[in-house]
């Protein structure tokens, strides 16, 4: 993203970061057919769950996620730069469409971000399924950057995506380092780790919080390998709605635009590819 699902939506790959930010976040928005809002998400209870209660909740994980079809949610995200040692804050828009089932599935998804305080979109972000498009409205600038197809029977990459989008539970705790952390009456927090080399090139760390009624995840955070961090708070979203196709085609260059076609990422290249400012 500058940075690097929201999200979370869908981020969690060898895309660019923020391909896996919109996707991780949008994946993460479960099926509850009406609109949802909270503040704060309270501190959590010092009780420690067992692993029998943490296969209970990744199987209800999978299960939710089979279906949501479409989604619209309003977003906050704040970015910590370990590097240049300076904190940003973005709201905006996420929308989701999922297309076909299985193997076939195909994922849409956008997200509009303006930097808070500010009226003027700041930066657009569209997946097709088969290209991610990177918006830059003071630049001018549209990239492309091509999506590595999935393996034969995968519905994401092989990453953490892939927990995100479908992967069963019992391949996600061979995967990563799944611990249910903590419960309260209102919330449910999991801490997700790497086991696996290839899937540190993607975070260091993650947290997700769902909530407890529903399911519906209200925050989802993740430390990236360079020490960064990004938080997603979902203060409102509505599932299942009616949202155009059209709505995810490929953007136009205006005139005096620039169109930029990235190349796709190769193997023995890093997973995350980070996009320009």
């Amino acid at each position: 993203m500058s940075s690097g699902l929201a999200l979370l939506l869908c981020c969690l790959i060898r895309r660019i970061a923020m391909v896996r930010l919109i996707l991780s976040l949008v994946a993460l928005f479960l099926c509850v057919g009406n609109s949802f809002a909270q503040t704060n998400v309270p501190a959590a209870a010092n009780q420690v769950p067992s692993a029998a209660q943490l296969q209970q909740y990744l199987n209800r994980w999978e299960q939710e996620m089979l279906k949501v079809q479409t989604l619209a949610a309003t977003i906050k995200l704040i970015e910590k730069d370990k590097t240049f040692e300076t904190t940003s804050a973005s709201i905006g828009v996420a929308k989701y469409m999922k297309l076909g089932s299985g193997s076939s599935t195909v994922n849409l998804a956008s997200l509009e971000l303006r930097r808070e305080g500010k009226a003027d979109l700041d930066k657009k972000f569209l997946c097709t399924g088969n290209y991610l498009y990177q918006v830059l409205f003071e630049a001018k600038e549209i990239r492309a950057f091509e999506m590595p197809k999935p393996k034969q029977g995968q519905v994401a990459e092989d990453s953490f995506m892939s927990l995100l989008f479908g992967m069963k539970a019992e391949e996600a705790l061979r995967r990563y380092d799944i611990r249910l952390t903590k419960e309260d009456q209102w919330y449910i927090y999991m801490d997700i780790s790497p086991r696996f080399p290839a899937d540190k090139a993607d975070f260091q760390r993650a947290r997700i919080v769902f909530n407890r009624a529903n399911f519906m995840p209200r925050q989802l955070w993740f430390e990236q390998p360079n020490g960064s961090e990004v938080t997603w708070d979902i203060p409102k979203m509505e599932t299942n709605v009616k949202l155009e196709r059209s709505e995810f085609d490929p953007p136009r260059a205006p005139q005096g635009w620039k169109l930029v076609q990235e190349p796709i990422a190769q193997q023995g290249q890093p997973r995350v590819v980070r996009p320009k400012p």
